[in-house]
């Protein structure tokens, strides 16, 4: 069983896409096409954590992940890597699958057009939320 997307939950914010991508390419592990960076937010005190972030990776179309990887998540739901960073240290990932991947973009629109699709779904939303409090009303 495939997947099309890793979660690291923890990883530290000096890893950029570039070097995530090259650090799978350097292990063999897959074919990056792109990563998604969130921030790690501590629940009780709602602060961004200033070290650590959380990164989702995406694996192109056309490959697949290494069958270590695909071995070890569909025995025990985590991969984990240990590996070197270019400056001598080690570090570790632990990956999971992730299960809400987005979509990758099949557009060909630009950034201004699309801009205004959401603009215009914005207004379109509000307009629909005020007849549904008229009719809520009568």
């Amino acid at each position: 069983m495939s997947f099309e997307s890793l979660i690291i939950h923890k990883i530290k914010k000096c890893y950029t896409e570039d070097v995530i991508i090259n650090i799978f390419w350097k292990y063999f592990l897959g074919k990056v096409y792109r990563v998604d960076f969130e921030d790690r937010v501590n629940l009780a005190t709602g602060v961004i954590d200033p070290q650590y972030q959380t990164a989702i990776i995406y694996k192109s179309e056309k490959n697949d992940w290494n069958d270590e990887i695909i071995k070890s998540i569909n025995e025990s739901g985590t991969f984990i890597l240990y590996h070197t960073n270019f400056d001598g240290s080690n570090d570790c990932w632990t990956m999971e699958k992730f299960s809400t991947p987005i979509p990758r973009a099949t557009t060909t629109r630009n950034i201004h057009q699309l801009q205004h699709d959401n603009e215009m779904l914005k207004a379109r939303i509000l307009a629909l939320e005020k007849e549904l409090t008229e009719l809520k009303n009568k």
